[in-house]
């Protein structure tokens, strides 16, 4: 028998709560996009490991619906994924903004054209999620590595479009506690896209695979 929902909650919680951390902290650099990239493709691959096998460690509120719509979640199982994602986010912007005043307005992602913006985050989202999915399913004793190092290139490549969130959660935190919530519709439509279209190629990959 497998970790209990509460014990998945949580890890969900702490994961999201230490990528925001990770990402919004590493701004207080201002060493250009570098730090900020490899501190969140660095939690990532820490928490992914430490708290995979409790949660399968999302993280991302994509993610999961990608999960839910394989048949890995059930209903409520998605809700209370998203609702520990978005405390998670809620939680540690807080913090960040408590020890590194001013950063929530820097870690905001925005995008000032909402074109290239969505397809940023419609694209990052596609080639985050179809890692995870391809690497969960082969069960790689490297998944984290590979998952990590996916949310730095992409962060690298697309954030100056978008801002590189890849990620409702990542977007939700710093906009709920700034009160911007005029591109609400990019970072939740861009992100659902990505991984909805990344679970068909997987599934495609896979039947392609079983021939």
């Amino acid at each position: 028998m497998g970790p209990n929902l509460y014990s998945r909650i949580l890890a969900e919680f702490l994961g999201t709560f230490a990528l925001l951390l990770a990402s919004l902290g590493s701004l207080s650099w201002d060493e250009g996009p570098l730090v900020p990239a490899l501190a969140s493709g660095l939690a990532i691959l820490v928490m992914v490991v430490a708290l995979g096998g409790v949660s399968g460690a999302h993280f991302n509120p994509a993610v999961s619906l990608a999960f839910f719509l394989a048949g890995a979640l059930r209903a409520r199982e998605l809700l209370a994924y998203w609702l520990a994602q978005l405390l998670g986010s809620l939680g540690a912007s807080g913090v960040a903004a408590l020890l590194y005043p001013g950063i929530l307005a820097k870690g905001l992602p925005t995008s000032l054209e909402w074109e290239r913006g969505l397809a940023a985050e419609t694209l990052g989202t596609f080639f985050l999620v179809l890692v995870i999915l391809m690497v969960v399913r082969a069960k790689h004793p490297l998944a984290g590595v590979a998952i990590g190092l996916t949310v730095t290139l992409l962060v690298l490549t697309l954030a100056p479009l978008s801002g590189g969130a890849f990620n409702p959660a990542r977007w939700a935190g710093p906009a709920l506690l700034l009160g911007s919530l005029e591109q609400t519709w990019m970072y939740l439509l861009g992100p659902t896209l990505g991984g909805v279209l990344a679970l068909g190629v997987a599934r495609g990959l896979s039947l392609g695979q079983a021939r």
